[in-house]
């Protein structure tokens, strides 16, 4: 069955067997549970982009907020944050010079100040940075 007849076969039976005032009713009443869903309190991991100075990394983020403002992040406020590399904590790494690691707790404060309408639990595994001084 190619996808015209298949189209034409379901379009056949939803005339014959329900009207287009019941299809909109349940098209419309969809739509009302997913909005009110959107005002509950959700936490989920949102990737977040990161650049310090010339280094750029994703980190994944777990954040709460409400289902709309979650949504509004995850898919259209997407953008790179330009983090100050003097208000972050840096230690230098044992794996080799000019590397460093970010401390996760000064980097989830920085990224909460740039997105203050969703709360910031924690961040996961952060990649060590180079640095020239």
């Amino acid at each position: 069955m190619t996808l015209s007849k298949l189209y034409a076969y379901l379009k056949k039976i939803l005339r014959k067997y329900s009207s287009p005032v019941f299809l909109l009713l349940v098209i419309l009443s969809a739509v009302l549970w997913y909005v009110t869903k959107l005002s509950h309190t959700y936490t989920t991991t949102i990737p977040v982009a990161v650049a310090i100075g010339d280094n750029r990394f994703k980190v994944d983020c777990v954040v709460e907020g409400t289902g709309y403002r979650l949504f509004v992040h995850k898919y259209f406020f997407n953008k790179e944050l330009k983090l100050d590399l003097n208000r972050l904590e840096v230690t230098p790494s044992v794996a080799g010079k000019n590397l460093y690691v970010i401390s996760p707790y000064s980097l989830q404060n920085q990224i909460s100040k740039q997105k203050e309408d969703v709360r910031i639990l924690s961040v996961g595994m952060l990649p060590e940075i180079t640095l020239t001084k």
